[in-house]
């Protein structure tokens, strides 16, 4: 195999893991919105949902996973000619930021949405609907970051 064809093939991973990472955010994004809508309607969660979530996050990690092997191997086909260019290294600067916000920020908040919604008393719709906003708020944060990764890659900013 040449080095031609392992780039493409690289390229091909790294935009894979990309997709998978990006789609299971606004997968979860939905399915998040039919959970509290479901609870704000029903009073309570089906089981369907729930398992749709918790399977999103290894699908999310399987992405994130298969974007950083990939990313390696292309700035080891590339020698690392890249690395000192701007657009790049905002590039990796906002995948660092979009990963410490999904850990630090985002499953804290779905974990104690979750939590709450399984205790199913009264005051469960009070904490949830706390937790919500900011849940909307880090929803938006990620797909803005996404869509900010896709800008400086295509137009490769200097």
């Amino acid at each position: 195999m040449n080095i031609l064809m392992l780039r493409q093939l690289l390229l091909i991973a790294h935009l894979t893991g990309f997709v998978l990472m990006a789609g299971t955010t606004v997968t979860e994004f939905v399915a998040y919105r039919i959970l509290i809508f479901q609870f704000k309607f029903n009073g309570e969660v089906v089981g369907g949902i729930r398992r749709l979530m918790s399977g999103l996050t290894t699908v999310l990690t399987a992405g994130g996973i298969l974007l950083t092997l990939s990313g390696i191997g292309l700035t080891w086909i590339t020698g690392g000619i890249f690395l000192h260019q701007l657009w790049l290294q905002s590039k990796l600067l906002l995948v660092v930021v979009l990963a410490l916000n999904g850990i630090f920020f985002g499953g804290k908040q779905l974990k104690q949405i979750e939590n709450n919604l399984s205790k199913k008393n009264i005051d469960a719709g009070e904490k949830v609907s706390g937790k919500v906003i900011k849940l909307n708020i880090f929803y938006i944060i990620q797909i803005a970051i996404f869509f900010a990764i896709v800008t400086l890659a295509v137009c490769k900013l200097n």
